[in-house]
């Protein structure tokens, strides 16, 4: 009899597990930790702003969940070059977002004659969105050092100390710390930066991905990128967040983690694949990183999320809020729209612009004009 119902449990545990609703609770309540600012963070030298922003953050997260996209502004992948499409979420929520994402990709690319342009654009960006009440979070696809785009090949070695592309991470670094200390308010103060270096390291699609590097590799790449930010370059604006993909234990979660010396706060980036498991997927990766922040006494978000095309119109309310209704993240963001044919929030016209409506009218997420 024990063993039959030994069998019965696990059947039932293994139904329950392939059940997108399993881990769903509709009568979870929102109810984030009280975490405690010690004053300590990466970046010793970390300018009052950047204080002030994380200060700011810790107070969102109890008030609700900041929500946002990549590049907001219509420039897609080429920012900042001419628009291809409008400013889409400003025209379907009446409202700026909460976080702006920036991408720091291109700017390696630039040589002297053309990057104070580049840098001039760049910065009136953000300076624009941050002047629009946009907390500005920003990522770095920094290109391939050996010059091989799109082809993935084993270069983080010889970007650390002693390797034949230090010289060319360094020159990326200088062009980049260039850019960042460049972005002042009107009144000529830094604007922080929630910064993202070497995200989804877990995954096997970028160069500093797995199987391309060391464990070890990978946290000396980060440390040598927030020292060389830090010290050498004197970047004192950025807030650092470390954003694995999404994961399947926190073992997963904590394998290239650099240190707690090295992170402010945690992200987590989980995408709607379209295979029916996003919910599950969100959920439960959103609780392997609250239970690790909350023992880290760290803030923690959804870093990246979203439904390329948004091609089922409840997605919003049905799986986007169900995901993060409960959640103590302090923020959530959806990836950018580059064309018709590759966005991830609606525009004017797409079906389910009345669902992203109803899904941000909600008490839980807040927009520019709810941050304080």
């Amino acid at each position: 009899m024990k063993k039959i119902f030994s069998v019965f449990i696990v059947l039932v545990f293994v139904n329950c597990s392939t059940d997108e609703q399993s881990l769903f609770d509709p009568n979870a309540e929102r109810n984030p930790p009280i975490l405690i600012n010690d004053g300590v963070f990466a970046d010793a030298n970390l300018c009052q702003e950047a204080k002030d922003l994380y200060s700011r953050l810790l107070t969102l997260t109890q008030e609700g969940i900041a929500f946002g996209q990549q590049e907001p502004f219509g420039t897609g992948n080429n920012f900042p070059m001419p628009d291809r499409l409008d400013q889409d979420f400003i025209e379907v929520a009446n409202d700026y977002p909460a976080i702006a994402g920036f991408d720091l990709e291109l700017i390696s690319l630039q040589n002297s004659l053309f990057i104070d342009e580049f840098i001039e654009k760049f910065t009136r960006a953000v300076v624009d969105a941050h002047e629009n009440g946009s907390i500005i979070t920003m990522t770095w696809h920094m290109v391939n050092p050996n010059n091989s785009a799109g082809v993935l090949t084993a270069v983080v070695p010889d970007m650390l100390e002693g390797g034949m592309y230090r010289d060319k991470f360094l020159d990326n670094l200088t062009k980049a710390s260039i850019l960042l200390k460049n972005l002042k308010d009107s009144e000529g103060n830094p604007i922080p930066i929630l910064f993202r270096p070497w995200h989804e390291m877990n995954g096997d699609f970028f160069y500093w991905g797995e199987g391309f590097r060391t464990t070890e590799e990978y946290k000396q790449l980060y440390r040598d990128t927030l020292k060389i930010l830090t010290e050498d370059l004197d970047v004192h604006n950025l807030i650092y967040i470390y954003a694995p993909n999404w994961v399947t234990n926190s073992e997963e979660y904590m394998r290239n983690y650099p240190g707690d010396d090295y992170v402010d706060m945690l992200g987590i980036d989980v995408y709607d694949f379209k295979n029916g498991n996003f919910l599950q997927s969100a959920l439960q990766n959103l609780r392997i990183v609250e239970d690790i922040a909350t023992s880290k006494n760290m803030l923690f978000a959804l870093t990246e999320t979203g439904l390329e095309n948004v091609d089922q119109n409840d997605w919003w309310t049905e799986s986007l809020y169900k995901a993060i209704r409960s959640s103590s993240i302090t923020y959530a963001m959806v990836w950018r729209n580059d064309t018709p044919s590759f966005f991830h929030a609606p525009f004017l016209g797409h079906p389910s612009v009345d669902d992203f409506r109803e899904f941000l009218s909600k008490d839980v997420m807040l927009l520019s004009q709810d941050i304080p």
